[in-house]
């Protein structure tokens, strides 16, 4: 299969579109998630699973109450009694999701991954769709 065929194109043009799908998928994400309210907390203890790392945080929120939940851990190492800034999404007065604010470093790298990837696409398509060379016999 030439990159330059039909088929070629097709499969150029198809992982370019998801390349930029998954990208403006990561940019939204992040964007919502910087846009939820914070709360200062603290770390109660830190949970090893593997290669990853949680933390469970206690959080107070606006109303006085307080929230116990277990966040993933993406940036740096957290020890129990550290105080974190919490980030939360509240529907209907119950947290529905939350994440450490220092937590940006995996939308970073795969935004950057996937910014890579939309380049090389643009790069890719920009070789399948350009106008073949005549030779001048």
């Amino acid at each position: 299969m030439s990159l330059r065929s039909g088929r070629g194109r097709f499969v150029a043009g198809v992982a370019l579109a998801a390349a930029l799908v998954g990208l403006v998928f990561v940019i939204r994400a992040s964007a919502e998630q910087r846009s939820w309210a914070g709360a200062d907390g603290t770390v109660q203890e830190r949970l090893k699973s593997g290669k990853s790392a949680s933390v469970r945080v206690e959080f107070s929120l606006p109303d006085g109450s307080r929230q116990v939940r277990v966040l993933s851990e993406n940036g740096p190492k957290r020890e129990p009694g550290e105080r974190v800034t919490v980030r939360y999404d509240l529907a209907d007065g119950q947290v529905v999701d939350a994440a450490l604010a220092d937590n940006d470093q995996a939308f970073w790298v795969t935004g950057g991954i996937l910014g890579f990837l939309v380049l090389g696409g643009i790069s890719v398509n920009l070789i399948a769709w350009a106008p073949r060379r005549r030779s001048d016999a």
